[in-house]
């Protein structure tokens, strides 16, 4: 009996014992790994950028249902406001506002006269005009300056303080506030 194989038969078993090494070292799934990881990562980008979005979106629709609570809480205010009051307009023109400024002056017991507004202006907003009171007063007490504005917007309806500016003096305070309202226009 011959042990020798013949070139054909060595080159079948070399054949055989390749694809068996190929078996054994599956490089195709090694392959195939790596393609799923990459493709995770890029799903993952996908989903981190899609995330980043959502939240700014959801930041502002936040803030902005925040502003359309505090503006349903205004309406509702001044609803009930306007129910509550006795048929009084708060934007009727005022013919004697600047004689009940100094009627207010006198009241909450400031030294001097407060005298006439500076520079009083009318603007046009639509149906309505803002009206506004700029004064420069100066007194001892910082408290009768203060009780001066505060007589004024109670009893003026729709006065609002708009700027107001406090400096202490040596003996006195100095005190530039300017108050607006609107008033309708008829």
């Amino acid at each position: 009996m011959s042990t020798r194989m013949s070139s054909d038969d060595r080159y079948e078993l070399a054949s055989i014992a390749q694809n068996q090494h190929r078996l054994n070292n599956p490089k195709h799934l090694l392959g195939m790994g790596i393609f799923v990881v990459i493709l995770s990562i890029i799903f993952l980008a996908i989903a981190w950028q899609s995330r980043s979005s959502a939240t700014k979106a959801l930041a502002k629709d936040t803030r902005t249902l925040e502003n359309i609570r505090g503006l349903i809480a205004d309406i509702t205010s001044l609803e009930e406001s306007q129910a509550n009051s006795s048929g009084q307009d708060h934007f009727k023109a005022i013919p004697d506002i600047l004689s009940q400024f100094k009627r207010f002056g006198v009241q909450a017991k400031l030294e001097h006269d407060i005298g006439l507004p500076k520079d009083p202006k009318s603007r046009p907003e639509g149906n309505a005009k803002l009206m506004t009171y700029p004064y420069s007063l100066r007194d001892e007490s910082l408290e009768h300056l203060l009780d001066w504005i505060r007589i004024s917007t109670e009893q003026i309806p729709g006065l609002e303080v708009t700027d107001l500016t406090i400096k202490p003096a040596r003996n006195d305070w100095t005190m530039t506030v300017t108050l607006s309202r609107y008033e309708r226009i008829e």
